[in-house]
């Protein structure tokens, strides 16, 4: 009968080669394995070892054992899915990057910055852009309407809403137009030919048919985002706007 490097069986007894020893039964060679200090034992699978050293190596090669090492005394889990989330909520670590962190406000903050991760929906997006895109439905409406009392998300969202015409106070599309193209800076954002004109970016230089396409693209867009902040031209350009329709 097979036992593992060790113990043997003989026909009669059941032994431990290492300590000489005979025993009535495999449950009574398995209870001095558990309890004797003479040699290690691995409970998960019924082997003795002769040094820890030994049982160190056998749980940290063996595909059945699951060793964090980061614990000042290892521990061994049943499956890699606990032994990684062991590691992510004890360690705070990155397991794509291999980094542990301090806190796991610090892994938060990693994951955010390099994972594009949504911390609302705890969602991870492949790229910046996507993980923008994502987080604009859980903006607040926080953009007063300049024509009305309805509140938006952005102020794309607003011109949306003027183009369309739906807005109680008239304004058009058109009207919109005409006051992008009284801005000082029209140049900067509006391409022309021969009877036409549509805006574009500044940055880009990709073409719109409306303002409200112009202003979502630098919402969404992190390199020309640039534009609607401060003393970026389409951020002069939407104070223009609200001054025009007071």
């Amino acid at each position: 009968m097979g036992l593992g490097p060790y113990l043997a069986y003989n026909g009669v007894d059941y032994e431990c080669l290492i300590c000489e020893r005979a025993f009535i039964s495999a449950d009574a060679l398995y209870a001095h394995c558990r309890q004797t200090s003479l040699h290690e034992w691995c409970e998960r699978c019924c082997r003795v070892f002769i040094s820890n050293s030994s049982k160190f190596a056998h749980l940290r090669e063996s595909n059945r054992h699951h060793v964090c090492s980061s614990c000042p005394q290892p521990k061994d889990f049943e499956s890699l899915e606990e032994l990684e989330d062991h590691q992510v909520e004890i360690h705070y670590a990155c397991l794509d990057c291999n980094l542990r962190h301090e806190s796991a406000i610090e892994l938060q903050e990693h994951d955010i910055s390099q994972h594009h991760l949504c911390v609302i929906c705890d969602i991870y997006f492949s790229n910046e852009n996507s993980l923008r895109m994502h987080q604009q439905r859980h903006q607040a409406r926080t953009t007063e309407c300049y024509g009305c009392y309805r509140s938006f998300k952005s102020f794309s969202g607003m011109l949306i809403h003027l183009e369309a015409g739906s807005c109680a106070s008239g304004v058009t599309e058109g009207k919109i137009d005409r006051i992008a193209g009284e801005f000082h800076q029209n140049q900067k954002y509006t391409v022309f030919g021969d009877g036409w004109w549509l805006y574009k970016c500044p940055n880009c230089d990709k073409e719109f048919p409306k303002l409200s396409a112009l202003y979502q693209h630098v919402e969404d867009m992190p390199m020309c985002s640039f534009l609607s902040r401060g003393h970026g031209c389409l951020a002069q350009l939407e104070r223009f706007v609200a001054r025009s329709l007071e």
